[in-house]
């Protein structure tokens, strides 16, 4: 989905960015992965990267989205 305006302060200053933490970005993961029987490091190989829409104006984030997610499947 694609912001136009901010829902906070009604700027027209969107941008996508990669939520970060520490030098990494966040990932997201099958639950599958983390079940008992799950193959050695499943975690590892089945993974997406959380990105963003933001406001630049006021820091508003408006939105979510994983960037890879056929790798979930």
């Amino acid at each position: 989905m694609l912001y136009s305006n901010c829902t906070h302060c009604n700027s027209t200053k969107i941008q996508e960015g990669v939520i970060r933490a520490a030098n990494a970005p966040l990932r997201m993961y099958p639950e599958e992965s983390f079940t008992r029987n799950a193959p050695l490091n499943a975690h590892l190989r089945k993974s997406s990267a959380i990105s963003s829409y933001y406001c630049q104006e006021c820091g508003c984030i408006l939105g979510l989205f994983l960037t890879e997610p056929k790798n979930l499947d």
